[in-house]
């Protein structure tokens, strides 16, 4: 059995993994809501699988000789989250070092996952992996010549309905600001409260990304070991302290 983040255990065989789904997925409607906006805003190419904001698919594309061609992959967030961590799957069929035979993708950000992370660090770490070390169809289709899985048009069709989904989700935004700038009109008091509250969140959310950017540098040994953690250090003191101040 393999150990992954604070309660999730299983093995790197597709017959065994322990799918979501088996399970009752007791995660709050406000951290969906919360993953899915910032996975319109920062996953690129990533959507939800008929509409469910647990399951997420996004398509690869190939580099190379193999630049025409799109590889799937999918993130399922599990009961628990984010405390539990996601499992990460290929659907395409590929040869792949950090691909295992049950099609788990092999991330670091899985091995080390702390429930300051988010969705879209997961999505954005799986592009930032294939890009490092490019995917290559399974051998036996490159025998038989086998057409892509995912055509060009496809993908095309993907990212489009993406653009689709952040327009909209900047329009709320922009819709919002109105409001507020509408209500706010003709008053001399403002609430700094709500200001504060919202200034947190929102200077946590740039931490935790400064947190994960220092990890992955490290990882893929852009950075050594002093370095990184005295940075990591500074990064980690900011947000436990911003994390106190939001409480």
């Amino acid at each position: 059995m393999v150990y992954l983040g604070n309660c999730l255990y299983y093995k790197l065989e597709i017959k065994e993994v322990i799918v979501g789904n088996l399970f009752m997925k007791n995660i709050p409607d406000i951290v969906l809501a919360r993953e899915a906006k910032w996975m319109y805003e920062k996953g690129r190419g990533f959507e939800p699988i008929k509409g469910d904001m647990t399951r997420w698919r996004g398509l690869i594309p190939g580099r190379g000789e193999f630049s025409k061609r799109f590889f799937t992959v999918e993130i399922e967030m599990l009961g628990g989250f984010p405390a539990t961590p996601p499992i990460v799957k290929m659907i395409s069929e590929v040869d792949h070092a950090r691909v295992t035979k049950g099609k788990i993708i092999d991330l670091w950000i899985v091995k080390k996952w702390s429930s300051e992370y988010h969705l879209f660090q997961v999505a954005n770490s799986i592009k930032g992996l294939f890009a490092r070390e490019p995917l290559r169809p399974a051998a036996h289709l490159l025998k038989k010549g086998a057409e892509p899985a995912v055509a060009p048009d496809t993908a095309f069709d993907v990212y489009q309905r993406q653009k689709a989904q952040l327009e909209s989700v900047l329009q709320q935004k922009e819709d919002e600001i109105a409001r507020l700038q509408s209500s706010l009109s003709g008053k001399t008091t403002i609430d700094r409260g709500s200001q504060r509250e919202k200034y947190l969140e929102r200077r946590q959310l740039e931490l935790e990304e400064e947190l994960y950017d220092v990890e992955e540098k490290f990882h893929w040994l852009d950075i050594t070991a002093v370095p990184f953690a005295k940075e990591y250090l500074r990064v980690r003191t900011q947000l436990q302290l911003v994390s106190l101040m939001n409480k």
